[in-house]
């Protein structure tokens, strides 16, 4: 009896092992292409969101990791070797590698860190740190859409056109429009002009369009000639396509010369 309980546990050892060697997390079991958004941020910047971005995994011979990212404006990061761990199904990989980053015919190749948190393939994160560049930049990959207030912060450059039920077609090239998340999802918009004023959204909402976006909100502009000068309201109206590149944005001052916009659009003003 105490040979065949040997043999019984013996037996039931090797099972256990071949099992828990079966079952061990590898690369394999998060394998692929990530699809999600980057939003980086370093000394000079912050939340600089690109969309449609991915990340690819894959295995190396020797149980480690590849991972590859290709980025439309931060450029193309690699590690060679990225380590696996997994606790209760969520999977974590690290390592350190490299990236190529710079303009066009100038390009380097600077030092760069790595983590991931992958609970499925559509739900995981990643973060690329260069320290070497900026003072230290940092990109945090998730999957997903990116939100709509972090994708449209930054500034839309162009030229103005002001009318009124009194004139049509006064322009002023270099208009710069600063759009800003703050975090709810809502927008602050600020837009100055010296022949306008100063104009300013605090909390601008955004809805998703066929076409790309659209923003509406309110606020209070002073405007006027030398010191004589009032406050008027206004509306803010906008639409911004998917890429960023086409836009139209108008500050509307219903109590302005009989009805007053403000209007930028990308590009240089039409010849007067």
């Amino acid at each position: 009896m105490k040979i065949k309980s040997l043999l019984y546990l013996s037996v039931a050892a090797l099972l256990a092992t071949s099992c828990s060697e079966d079952n061990k997390p590898t690369v394999a079991d998060i394998q692929g292409v990530y699809a999600g958004y980057s939003v980086a941020s370093c000394q000079y910047f912050t939340n600089n969101c690109v969309a449609d971005e991915s990340i690819n995994i894959t295995e190396n011979a020797d149980g480690t990791a590849k991972v590859t990212y290709t980025s439309s404006s931060f450029g193309e990061f690699t590690v060679p070797n990225a380590t696996l761990s997994e606790n209760a199904g969520v999977y974590t990989l690290s390592g350190e590698g490299h990236t190529l980053m710079g303009m066009t015919g100038n390009v380097s190749s600077y030092d760069c860190t790595f983590t991931a948190v992958i609970k499925s393939k559509t739900d995981a994160s990643a973060k690329f740190t260069v320290p070497a560049v900026m003072g230290g930049l940092n990109i945090e990959f998730k999957t997903g859409v990116a939100p709509a207030d972090l994708f449209l912060s930054g500034s839309y450059k162009g030229y103005s056109e002001a009318a009124s039920a009194y004139f049509k077609g006064m322009y002023e090239d270099n208009a710069s429009v600063a759009v800003s998340s703050n975090g709810d999802g809502t927008l602050t918009v600020a837009f100055e002009s010296e022949q306008w004023g100063k104009f300013n959204v605090a909390a601008a909402s955004v809805e998703k369009t066929e076409s790309g976006y659209s923003l509406s909100g309110s606020g209070k502009v002073l405007m006027g000639m030398g010191e004589s000068k009032s406050e008027y309201d206004f509306n803010l109206s906008a639409t911004i396509d998917a890429a960023k590149e086409n836009f139209e944005i108008t500050f509307t001052m219903p109590a302005v010369m009989g009805g007053m916009t403000v209007t930028i659009r990308p590009g240089t003003a039409p010849a007067q």
